[in-house]
Formats: C-alpha cells, structure tokens, sequence
C-alpha cells in the first residue's frame, strides 16, 4: 500500500537553458539494449515467454519493464513530440476552415 500520494515532481529551473534535466544518454542505451536483447531472447527462445510454472514474469522483465523505463525516462521528450504532431494536424484543418469561410462568404461590393 501506498502511503503518500502518487504524484510528478517539479521541473528543476537552472540558470542556464544548456543545463536542463534530461536522462543520461547512458541509462537510455543501456535501457533501450536490454529491450532489444530481451525481444530477441523472447523471439529466438520460445521457452522463456512462460507458462503455468513460470508465469508471465521472465517476459514483463525482458521487455515491459525497459519499455516502461525507457517511456518514464522520455516523457518530457515523448510529451513535446505529441505536441508538435498535433500542432501540425491543426494547421491545415485551420487553413482549411479558413478558405471555407472565406468562399461562403457573399461579396457585397457586387450590389
């Protein structure tokens, strides 16, 4: 049981932009190999994926928990792609609407 509240921690404001938390580029490698390895375990020997003596733990740890770990870790990064990918599918719907009512638009200077 949990006793304090889940909850995201504040960003860390430096002084210097350069000096902006991000995670090392060596738990990430290390993070994203273990992935990899563990899908190729999985792939090559079907006798780890599990069973009713074994469960579904060998799996989760070769590659659910690098997958989570590696999500945790991106999150700023994963965040900030998510949105520029949405500000992107907005702007021609906008430009889109734009032209539209522009068009619908009677010209009363004709009259």
């Amino acid at each position: 049981m949990f006793v304090a509240p889940f909850s995201l921690p504040l960003p860390v404001e430096h002084p210097h932009p350069r000096m902006r938390e991000s995670p090392p580029g060596a738990a990430l490698g290390a993070l994203a190999a273990w992935l990899v390895s563990g899908a190729c375990l999985l792939a090559l020997f079907p006798a780890l994926r599990g069973g009713a003596t074994l469960g579904a733990t060998l799996p989760f740890w070769l590659v659910a928990a690098p997958t989570i770990n590696l999500v945790w870790l991106a999150r700023g990064r994963i965040a900030t792609a998510v949105q520029h990918a949405l500000r992107r599918l907005q702007r021609p719907a906008i430009r889109q609407a734009r032209r539209f009512q522009s068009r619908a638009r009677p010209d009363r200077s004709s009259r």
